[in-house]
């Protein structure tokens, strides 16, 4: 399966800001990338994004597909020190914080099918600030995270929806499995390109990306990689 470019962007109304059930779907390690701010590079730093679906909060996006739930996504930097935002949020999610072992090297994957309370808050995107807008959609105002917590007791999650995904880089770095184009693919395309940027992508998957400049179409050594790893299986949500 490969990302496409096609399909007709369509507006849909956005929930108001509340605190739902929410279920991670997908954790994704971008890597070392150009830290730029205010147009200054400021170094580099390992960065993650964890994607939650909102299982009770639905709209259409595809009429193909039907009703899908809302997501929301949370940029990290990918670190283990007790005063980082990867910290603060595991702790606040599953009630403790990181142990010493999981401080020595945390294993991204054991959040995918896990449950919690998100509260998220809407964003209003920078081409739309200082204007006059009549309806909230997707096309003018962003879905932001807010803050997360335990899941009650008790309280029910709608079942998975969206299919998991873990992108890790650990693995492919250390040699354990080879860089695999098929799966990279399944990531939304701006986060393909995201990725693309950072070190461990330069280093070990830019090859497997070169243009054929005879016939203008992409070259892949991964031809004969191996299939793909199926998705991580979708946990029930309580156990940490």
């Amino acid at each position: 399966m490969k990302a496409k470019d096609g399909g007709t962007f369509k507006a849909v109304p956005l929930p108001e800001p509340q605190t739902t059930v929410a279920r991670c779907y997908s954790v994704i390690h971008i890597g070392t990338i150009p830290v730029i701010i205010k147009g200054v590079n400021k170094g580099t730093s390992d960065k993650m994004i964890i994607t939650w679906e909102m299982p009770k909060l639905q709209a259409v996006f595809d009429e193909e597909k039907g009703l899908q739930p809302f997501v929301v996504g949370l940029e990290l930097t990918f670190s283990t020190n007790k005063e980082s935002n990867l910290a603060k949020l595991i702790s606040q999610w599953r009630g403790r914080p990181f142990s010493a072992e999981e401080q020595k090297g945390f294993d991204p994957s054991v959040m995918i099918g896990k449950k919690c309370l998100l509260q998220f808050i809407h964003k209003t995107k920078k081409k739309y600030l200082g204007q006059s807008i009549t309806q909230i959609t997707n096309e003018n105002t962003m879905i932001e995270f807010n803050s997360i917590m335990q899941i009650p007791q008790g309280m029910e999650c709608p079942p998975q929806v969206n299919e998991s995904y873990v992108w890790d880089w650990e693995p492919i770095v250390e040699g354990k499995k080879p860089f695999d184009r098929t799966h990279f693919e399944k990531m939304p395309k701006w986060l393909q390109e995201k990725v693309k940027t950072s070190e461990e992508f330069i280093r070990y998957g830019a090859k497997f990306f070169v243009e054929d400049q005879s016939s203008g179409t992409t070259s892949s050594p991964a031809a004969q990689a191996p299939a793909p790893a199926p998705a991580p299986p979708i946990a029930d949500g309580s156990e940490w």
